[in-house]
């Protein structure tokens, strides 16, 4: 998959959680403690407006046998979080826990399988990230920990086909397929459609219309829930805690997956909200939702976590390329950012890049994988092949520059 594409497809995955969470009424989150006064690292019960220390938390979690955490894709912070969930939650029960996430959709289960088992390589399971998420190396931390620990992994997500289908659906048309009909999805709750279609009124270029926005959503929504189910009541999964890693708005207030996965199977649940406080945390204007949310009379969480906001695309180095598969071999640069490592190394459009520091590269994925398993200011070398012939270029990573 070309790398533009990735970038296209992360844009249209994230629509319910890539975006920082948006202050919000005090009355309706707690009525003890105004989260705006929260610091970073500070953990918040919002029905009681008590502070609980890290351990306690965790302990807190562990009473519960579905833990839902609503992240910020972007957010760095958010994801040492959920790792930080993850890690406790397991030693506490340990071969009893298992991680469902969004960003895997339900036909790369199996994919999913083999990696948690070692049959699997990182690179290679990157490479199946990629046909379902992007940014492999924000959640590389906690996918290492799944594997090292034995933590199944439950790919949650409606396919793509399924996705697409709802989105064209019409009445006169067969019903799309998968394991939710549309027929039986849960469209009543009018809190969550409050929700669907502000963000449709900000995030919906491009898609036909609000109704077809809102069914894809349910459909996710119930999707999520439904694979949930199926894993808490196969043998596979029976007697185990799922943890639940998703955006945001997919278990926020409840409506999305929480909701629809208690009405399938009635397990006390718990929401952890990694909370950015935008009175003392910095968002960039880029992550911020551009839409006015309705605030409904629910809690949004139980849990905020307060966190900064470290966007996880400023930690990673990357070489400043556009790249495309060559048809062959290795990967063609078809274009170079003045001022990038790439440029700087002497990179140009036209090259093809077979090698990162001597391991192959044979498409898009396996040139992403290896830039992001480099640190900001290590040195290495790029090899391509420049008409013809085999040059090495030395190179030192950095990230990228922000700003125009």
């Amino acid at each position: 998959m070309p790398y533009r594409r990735c970038l296209q497809l992360a844009l249209s995955l994230a629509l319910l959680g890539s975006c920082a969470t948006a202050e919000r009424s005090p009355s309706v989150e707690s009525p003890y403690v105004a989260p705006r006064t929260l610091r970073v690292g500070e953990i918040l019960h919002l029905a009681t407006g008590r502070l609980l220390a890290e351990s306690e938390a965790l302990e807190y979690l562990s009473r519960f046998p579905v833990v839902y955490v609503g992240e910020a894709h972007d957010n760095a912070d958010a994801h040492a979080v959920e790792l930080t969930v993850l890690r406790g939650m397991h030693e506490r029960f340990p071969g009893q826990v298992a991680l469902g996430l969004e960003m895997l959709q339900r036909p790369f289960q199996a994919d999913a399988d083999a990696f948690v088992s070692g049959a699997m390589s990182e690179r290679d399971f990157h490479r199946v990230w990629l046909k379902n998420w992007t940014d492999f190396a924000a959640y590389r931390e906690i996918l290492r920990y799944a594997r090292d620990h034995r933590i199944p992994l439950v790919a949650l997500n409606a396919s793509a086909a399924m996705r697409r289908a709802a989105r064209e659906h019409t009445p006169s048309a067969p019903a799309p397929p998968g394991p939710v009909p549309l027929s039986e999805a849960d469209v009543q709750d009018r809190y969550h459609r409050q929700f669907v279609d502000a963000i449709f009124g900000g995030h919906g270029k491009g898609v036909r219309d609000a109704e077809a926005f809102y069914r894809v959503q349910v459909l996710w929504d119930e999707t999520m829930a439904q694979t949930a189910a199926e894993y808490l009541e196969s043998q596979a999964g029976r007697g185990r805690r799922l943890i639940v890693f998703a955006g945001g708005l997919h278990v926020r207030y409840g409506f999305g997956i929480p909701r629809r996965l208690f009405r399938r199977v009635p397990l006390p649940f718990v929401i952890v909200e990694p909370y950015v406080n935008s009175a003392l945390v910095e968002v960039p204007k880029e992550d911020q939702m551009a839409v006015e949310l309705p605030v409904p009379p629910l809690r949004p969480a139980d849990i905020y976590w307060s966190v900064g906001y470290r966007t996880s695309r400023d930690q990673q180095v990357k070489l400043g390329l556009l790249i495309e598969e060559s048809g062959s071999a290795g990967v063609r640069v078809t274009g170079v950012t003045p001022g990038g490592p790439g440029h700087a190394a002497g990179l140009r459009a036209g090259d093809v890049i077979v090698a990162v520091d001597g391991a192959a590269v044979k498409e898009v994925s396996d040139l992403v994988y290896e830039v992001s398993l480099r640190a900001r200011g290590q040195t290495g070398t790029i090899e391509v092949l420049r008409t013809g012939e085999r040059v090495r270029l030395p190179v030192t990573y950095d990230v990228p520059r922000r700003g125009p």
